[in-house]
């Protein structure tokens, strides 16, 4: 008779439990959707830069105004490359350049992607993508091997597992035929209004002042991390 008891009672917690794990996963799903619907194409941007070295976004503005995505994310590249103070013989932006990058400066840009593609692209929008998977998805993507605690080869997949999530959502993702994966190559990414949310912008870019084969290379996915945590740092949200 227990025994029928506690297994009547472990259906009831098993039930209840799955329940509950089901109306937060609705209650994250309603809020991206929430988030996606909201029109940006009133939003407010100031064109003027915190920087001597840029003095304004209007080019920046009328490629995407144009619906240029490629030729803006490059003006993108190019704009964090200006704007944080790089140092003579550095050819583009590296993981550290979110560091010297000005928030204000970071902001016009997400604010400006924001609007032109009305929430479909901008930083804030990959940023809740990665947080809608795990609300510490940064905190591991960004944790020094020396930080990490536990067994480091079930931390490495952990890493590996959440960066092949968050790439396949926004469409940075390509399957290989032995079940592997890896980013796409810059030239093979979507460069149209039509690509998934968060596919740009990507914050990558190189001089290209002499050889343009970065372009035909994996996208550099260790970049991005930096800036969507720069976001929370600079207080700036969706």
């Amino acid at each position: 008779m227990w025994i029928l008891i506690l297994i009547v009672l472990a259906v009831v917690a098993y039930f209840v439990m799955s329940q509950a794990s089901s109306s937060n996963q609705s209650s994250k799903a309603s809020s991206r959707t929430k988030a996606s619907q909201v029109d940006y194409s009133n939003l407010e941007v100031s064109l003027d830069s915190s920087a001597n070295t840029y003095s304004n976004y209007t080019r920046l503005r009328d490629l995407l105004a144009e619906g240029k995505w490629r030729e803006a994310d490059e003006e993108t590249g190019k704009i964090i490359f200006s704007v944080g103070n790089y140092t003579y013989g550095e050819i583009g932006i590296t993981t550290a350049t979110h560091e010297t990058t000005p928030c204000k400066d970071l902001s016009t840009i997400d604010r400006l992607w924001l609007k032109y593609s009305n929430g479909r692209f901008g930083f804030s929008v990959q940023r809740r993508i990665i947080l809608g998977i795990r609300e510490d998805a940064l905190f591991i993507l960004l944790c020094k091997p020396s930080e990490r605690k536990g067994n480091s080869l079930e931390e490495m997949n952990k890493m590996i597992a959440l960066q092949n999530n968050f790439h396949k959502l926004i469409g940075w993702y390509i399957p290989h035929k032995d079940g592997g994966g890896d980013v796409k190559k810059y030239n093979d990414l979507t460069f149209s209004i039509h690509a998934p949310y968060g596919h740009l912008p990507t914050a990558y870019w190189q001089t290209g002042e002499y050889d343009e084969s970065w372009k035909t290379k994996n996208v550099n996915h260790f970049i991005l991390p930096h800036f969507l945590n720069k976001l929370s740092v600079c207080g700036i949200a969706l």
